[in-house]
Protein backbone atom coordinates (compact mmCIF):
# COMPACT_ATOMS: atom_id res chain seq x y z
CA UNK A 1 0.00 0.00 0.00
CA UNK A 2 1.48 3.15 -0.64
CA UNK A 3 1.32 6.15 1.15
CA UNK A 4 -0.98 9.24 0.88
CA UNK A 5 0.44 12.66 0.22
CA UNK A 6 -1.23 15.98 1.39
CA UNK A 7 -0.38 19.49 0.53
CA UNK A 8 -1.74 21.72 2.57
CA UNK A 9 -4.05 24.30 0.18
CA UNK A 10 -2.26 27.36 2.23
CA UNK A 11 1.11 26.70 2.88
CA UNK A 12 1.91 24.74 0.06
CA UNK A 13 3.87 22.13 2.55
CA UNK A 14 3.26 18.70 1.41
CA UNK A 15 2.82 15.51 4.11
CA UNK A 16 3.02 11.78 3.81
CA UNK A 17 2.33 8.83 5.86
CA UNK A 18 -0.48 8.82 8.86
CA UNK A 19 -2.39 12.28 8.21
CA UNK A 20 -5.31 11.77 10.85
CA UNK A 21 -2.61 14.48 12.78
CA UNK A 22 -1.57 16.51 10.22
CA UNK A 23 -5.32 17.81 8.70
CA UNK A 24 -7.29 20.09 9.47
CA UNK A 25 -10.77 21.15 8.18
CA UNK A 26 -11.48 25.09 8.39
CA UNK A 27 -14.65 25.50 9.86
CA UNK A 28 -15.59 28.43 7.71
CA UNK A 29 -14.31 27.74 4.12
CA UNK A 30 -14.03 23.70 4.79
CA UNK A 31 -10.80 23.50 3.03
CA UNK A 32 -8.46 21.08 4.24
CA UNK A 33 -5.04 22.55 5.83
CA UNK A 34 -1.89 21.44 8.05
CA UNK A 35 -2.33 22.10 11.72
CA UNK A 36 -0.25 25.03 11.23
CA UNK A 37 -2.42 26.97 8.89
CA UNK A 38 -5.39 26.12 11.36
CA UNK A 39 -5.82 28.67 14.34
CA UNK A 40 -7.46 27.60 17.76
CA UNK A 41 -10.85 28.88 16.60
CA UNK A 42 -10.58 26.16 13.85
CA UNK A 43 -10.05 29.10 11.34
CA UNK A 44 -7.19 28.80 8.44
CA UNK A 45 -4.98 31.47 8.00
CA UNK A 46 -7.11 33.23 4.87
CA UNK A 47 -10.43 32.80 6.64
CA UNK A 48 -9.23 34.58 10.37
CA UNK A 49 -7.76 37.49 7.91
CA UNK A 50 -10.35 37.71 5.95
CA UNK A 51 -12.70 38.05 9.48
CA UNK A 52 -13.03 41.74 10.76
CA UNK A 53 -11.26 42.31 14.07
CA UNK A 54 -13.14 42.68 16.96
CA UNK A 55 -13.10 45.38 19.47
Amino acid sequence: MEDVQFVCAACDKSYEGNLKDVMTECRVCGRIHCKDCVDEHGQCVECADRKPAKK
